[in-house]
């Protein structure tokens, strides 16, 4: 069953948390519920996971869940 673009859209908005601001609203930080990872998005660039000093993924502090079958598409 193919799912709607209102369902991906729920879905994903289950999964991620978007922290926006920053620079006039020129970024976000968008944190993956499931993995704790974190990504940064600059408005009309890109997108790229945010990486400790050691080249690994940054991981948020809140808790993440370990349900990993939740998938937008």
């Amino acid at each position: 069953m193919t799912k709607t673009r209102k369902e991906k859209t729920n879905i994903l908005k289950e999964r991620f948390d978007v922290a926006v601001g920053g620079l006039e609203q020129g970024f976000s930080v968008i944190t993956d519920k499931q993995t704790g990872v974190q990504y940064l998005a600059v408005n009309n660039s890109g997108v790229s996971v945010i990486v400790d000093k050691d080249g690994k993924p940054l991981l948020s502090e809140q808790e993440t869940t370990s349900d990993n079958k939740i998938s937008p598409f």
